[in-house]
């Protein structure tokens, strides 16, 4: 196991009977720069992206009692990554480095490999999806103004402005910088969508329909706040660069319950305003423009600046995979190596998107598929192995369970209904 870990010390007594983190047990984790601060921006950037945007769909889909599934996910949310982070120090002597660690320590050769799996698709999965955000973004300003460039080659475009950036940060610490920014304008859409759908409201002139639930639709709704709250492949180097690691769970809950209250106000407007017509991304519903092109780039911005902070963890795989600070290589021979492996990376990323331009679609798979499992179920199966049933209280043991049926039945279900949503779009068969 110490393979595949970054060996740091720490006292095993200080790990308590119920497998919390007690006392000094940071002491001799990997020194971080990052203030908590910085760390709580981290957080709300990574989740408080492209799909808060989609959650107003998620309404439409399931109804007003969706918004009681969005605050479950919450609650999940918060409690599986703080559970995760206590997974990466389990035996009081090394601090794994990353979730693949974790899943290895866990069940060996198979859950790294399922973990990876998943750890991947995500990590290259948000990069896709935000470059056909970005893509789809671009194109629809440049036709209003009568350009004739395709949604194809405006990805194309952005996946090579975004490989400079991707070239130049080379960890976590250095894209910290891009979460700021991202955290910011994620915010200001919101507030400016609200407020837009609120004053285009009595300009609506069709019937709007309300449900209070679609049952059969729950779990695909699942899987859309699934991807809502993913982001914990990250995590790990986020808790890393951390200077008091000791604030994690404090700083991790700020953090979800501050994107929870943009997700609550954007899923709740839109849905409220637009009804069964609500488009994801939201902002489709609103009238052309100011206020829509405003929208528009700012959120395009946000998703540009956030394809960094995933690639970058991906290229990290990579590059510590075949030890390439390891191998005494110059300085500038190691930077050509870590270019054109990241420029590969986005070239395979940016491939990926060409051919799957369904924004909404395409977020609804993710959640289910990866997001699901990743967010909601692995980290708390992972922490039963590693501290042992035993260690844990009969009321959060059932708190685990429950977890457990919710995450993979919400996947299961979800995943199949957002295939057959992709094929329908694909084949242009969707009316929304």
């Amino acid at each position: 196991m110490t393979k595949f870990s970054e060996k740091t010390e720490v006292d095993v007594e200080s790990i308590s009977s119920s497998g919390s983190l007690e006392g000094d047990v940071y002491a001799n984790a990997p020194a971080g720069k990052a203030t908590n601060f910085q760390t709580y921006v981290n957080i709300v950037s990574v989740l408080a992206g492209a799909g808060t945007l989609g959650l107003p769909a998620a309404l439409r889909d399931a109804g007003w009692l969706g918004l009681l599934i969005l605050a479950m996910a919450c609650a999940m949310a918060i409690y599986s990554n703080q559970k995760l982070i206590q997974c990466l120090y389990y035996d009081g002597r090394n601090r794994l480095r990353e979730y693949p660690d974790v899943a290895h320590a866990a069940f060996g050769l198979p859950g790294r490999i399922l973990v990876t799996f998943f750890y991947n698709s995500i990590a290259l999965g948000g990069p896709v999806l935000y470059l056909i955000l970005t893509g789809t973004n671009i194109h629809d300003l440049a036709s209003s103004v009568g350009s004739t460039v395709t949604l194809k080659q405006w990805i194309m475009v952005a996946a090579a402005i975004m490989t400079v950036p991707i070239i130049i940060t080379k960890t976590m610490r250095e894209v910290a910088w891009l979460s700021i920014a991202g955290a910011a304008s994620t915010a200001i859409v919101v507030v400016i969508v609200t407020i837009a759908s609120i004053i285009d409201s009595k300009n609506i002139t069709v019937p709007i329909e309300h449900d209070i639930v679609i049952p059969r639709q729950l779990p695909i709704a699942l899987a859309t706040f699934a991807f809502s709250y993913g982001g914990n492949v990250v995590f790990p180097h986020v808790e890393e660069s951390m200077k008091n690691k000791k604030a994690w769970n404090k700083i991790i809950l700020w953090g979800i319950l501050t994107v929870t209250v943009l997700y609550f106000l954007c899923a709740s407007t839109g849905y409220a305003v637009y009804g069964h017509t609500v488009k994801s991304p939201i902002y489709l519903n609103l009238p052309s423009g100011a206020t829509r092109t405003i929208s528009t780039i700012i959120i395009t911005l946000h998703v540009l600046l956030a394809i960094p902070i995933f690639m970058t963890t991906f290229n990290l795989q990579i590059e510590r995979a075949i030890k390439l600070e390891d191998r005494g290589l110059s300085k500038r021979v190691e930077w050509s190596y870590r270019a054109i492996i990241r420029t590969l990376s986005m070239v395979l990323v940016a491939t990926i998107a060409l051919f799957f331009p369904y924004f909404g679609q395409v977020m609804s798979l993710l959640g289910a598929l990866s997001d699901g499992m990743l967010t909601f179920v692995f980290p708390v199966v992972f922490y039963l192995k590693l501290y042992g049933v035993k260690k844990v209280g009969k009321l959060e043991l059932l708190t685990m369970i429950l977890i457990i049926i919710i995450g993979v039945a919400g996947s299961a279900i979800g995943t199949v209904d957002a295939v057959k949503e992709l094929a329908k779009a694909y084949r242009g068969e969707l009316d929304h």
